[in-house]
C-alpha cells in the first residue's frame, strides 16, 4: 500500500461553522482540510476558534496540535491541558468538554 498524502493550505479549508454542542457564550467556530477516508478511519487538520462546547466524536481519535492552546475535560476525569506541539490520544466514546483558548489547529487520525 502507498503512503497517503494530506496536504491542506488554507485556501483548503472548508466554511468555518459553530460548534454542534457550545457550552459557553463564546461559540467556537470549526474548519476542517484535507479529510481524507484511510483504511483505519479518516485523517486531516481540524482548526478551532476560543470557546467551551462538548466532544462529538465517538471513535479513537489521536491528535497533534499543530498551534493554540486549551485544556479538555473528560466527564468524571481531570483536566488536561495541551499547546503546541503536543499529542492527545482519545479512547473510544470519550465524552467530556473542549476549552479552546487561542485559536487551534491540529492534525487528527479518527479509528473506526
Amino acid at each position: 500500500m502507498n503512503p497517503i498524502l494530506i496536504r491542506a493550505t488554507d485556501a483548503d479549508f472548508t466554511t468555518p461553522a459553530a460548534v454542534g454542542a457550545p457550552t459557553g457564550p463564546q461559540i467556537a467556530m470549526t474548519r476542517t482540510a484535507g479529510n481524507t477516508a484511510t483504511p483505519s478511519g479518516n485523517a486531516g487538520i481540524w482548526e478551532c476558534s476560543p470557546g467551551r462546547f462538548r466532544r462529538q466524536v465517538p471513535q479513537a481519535e489521536f491528535s497533534y496540535f499543530i498551534a493554540g492552546s486549551g485544556s479538555f475535560t473528560p466527564d468524571g476525569g481531570e483536566t488536561v491541558s495541551f499547546r503546541t506541539g503536543d499529542s492527545i490520544w482519545f479512547a473510544p466514546d470519550t465524552q467530556g468538554e473542549w476549552d479552546i483558548r487561542e485559536t487551534v489547529r491540529k492534525a487528527y487520525l479518527i479509528i473506526g
